[in-house]
């Protein structure tokens, strides 16, 4: 979807929420621009966090001990 139809769209939910009240309709185009602004600077930030790689919790490295211990009785 295109970035003006993504703002028109969030623009006419904004709309819609206040009532349907006419007269705020820059109101609410600016205020569908700022949510879509962040939205689009929340997925720059994830796709150019590294890959982190994933550690075992606790509960996993304490039960792969419990189990070498029995391996090796």
């Amino acid at each position: 979807m295109e970035l003006h139809e993504k703002i028109e769209m969030i623009a006419y939910e904004l709309w819609e929420k206040s009532g349907r009240v006419h007269g705020r309709d820059l109101e609410h185009w600016f205020e569908a621009e700022t949510i879509v602004k962040e939205r689009y600077e929340l997925k720059r930030r994830e796709e150019e966090k590294p890959k982190e790689k994933k550690k075992p919790d606790k509960l996993v490295k304490k039960s792969l001990k419990t189990q070498k211990r029995k391996k090796s009785r």
